[in-house]
C-alpha cells in the first residue's frame, strides 16, 4: 500500500506534524521520502527565508521537479537541492526537505528567492508549528521522519 502522509517528529518534544503527499504534482519526490524513510536528522531555522524550518537529508540526492516555486503557504512541506559550489563553506551538494510555519516564509538563500518543490502539506499541524516557529529562540532540533 503506498503511503499517503509524511510524518515529522520532533523527537525531544514528541510534537510531529503529519503532512499528506502530493503524490499527483510530485511523485518521483514522495517516492524518493517514501524510500528513505524511517530516518532521523538535525533540523535548523532557515535564516534568510523567515518562517521556515530546514533538514539536511544527504541520502536524497538530486530530484526532479514539476513544481519548483517560491510562493509557498503555511503548512507546505517542501525539497529542495543546493549545490555545494554556491555556498560559502560548503563542501557537499545536499538535499534538504523544509516546510513553512507563518505567512511571512519566502524561501530564500544569501542571494535572494530559491525556488524548492512542495510535495507534501501539514494537515491540522497547530502544535507542530508552534514548536517550529520556537526553533528561532531554542535552537536546531533532532527529528524523525516517518510515512503513514
Amino acid at each position: 500500500m503506498t503511503p499517503t502522509h509524511l510524518v515529522i517528529e520532533f523527537c525531544a518534544e514528541g510534537v510531529a506534524g503529519r503532512a499528506r503527499l502530493e503524490w499527483a504534482s510530485e511523485p518521483l519526490i514522495c517516492q524518493a521520502l517514501v524510500d528513505a524513510t524511517p530516518f532521523v536528522v538535525r533540523s535548523h531555522h532557515a535564516i534568510y527565508s523567515g518562517s521556515e524550518v530546514a533538514a539536511v537529508c544527504p541520502d536524497l540526492g538530486q530530484l526532479p521537479s514539476n513544481t519548483a516555486t517560491t510562493e509557498v503557504a503555511v503548512g507546505d512541506v517542501a525539497y529542495a537541492y543546493l549545490l555545494a559550489r554556491d555556498h560559502y563553506g560548503v563542501e557537499n551538494d545536499f538535499a534538504e526537505i523544509c516546510w513553512f510555519y507563518d505567512r511571512d516564509a519566502r524561501p530564500s538563500m544569501f542571494g535572494g528567492p530559491f525556488p524548492v518543490s512542495v510535495f507534501a502539506r501539514l494537515e491540522r499541524a497547530e502544535a507542530f508549528l508552534a514548536a517550529s516557529k520556537r526553533m528561532r529562540i531554542e535552537g536546531a532540533k533532532e527529528i524523525r521522519v516517518s510515512t503513514q
